[in-house]
């Protein structure tokens, strides 16, 4: 028997590095165990299995390579909700962000990290996530930090 019926769907527009894109629906786990809720979109992309499926529009599913995936973008009104619990510790960053193929993205980062280390630099160099999520006025980006190709803080 498989938890697949058992999971969350979450509509995402996915960038791959040479700028297809694809439209559907991720599957999220309705429960994490480090935490009160349901694993977030960002989560999914940082866990450590190599590819995740999307419900395309007509029913099919693709397995798509995270290690190909340049930005996964969230659902017209769907935002990562930060845990409530480690909120007071984490600090914002505005950055513009310029993508390998052109895009670029302007928004803030949210980020916990030590008092003496919370640069943007010190954030971008964080090596244990290969995403990271950049609010936007748009809605919610979560970008591979291999295909960044340069950033500049704001403000």
């Amino acid at each position: 028997m498989t938890d697949w019926a058992q999971t969350e769907r979450c509509s995402v527009r996915i960038t791959l590095a040479e700028g297809l894109v694809i439209r559907g629906d991720i599957h999220l786990q309705p429960r994490v165990a480090w935490r009160d809720g349901p694993e977030t979109p960002l989560e999914l992309m940082n866990r450590d299995e190599a590819f995740f499926p999307v419900t395309l529009a007509g029913g099919d599913v693709a397995f798509v390579a995270k290690a190909q995936v340049a930005s996964l973008a969230l659902g017209v009104g769907v935002e990562e909700e930060p845990d409530p619990e480690r909120r007071s510790a984490a600090r914002t960053i505005s950055l513009e962000v310029m993508m390998v193929g052109g895009a670029e993205h302007r928004g803030v980062a949210v980020h916990e990290m030590p008092p003496n280390r919370s640069r943007a630099l010190d954030f971008l160099n964080e090596a244990r996530e290969r995403f990271f999520l950049l609010v936007t006025a748009g809605g919610s980006l979560c970008l591979n930090r291999q295909y960044v190709r340069a950033v500049r803080p704001l403000s």
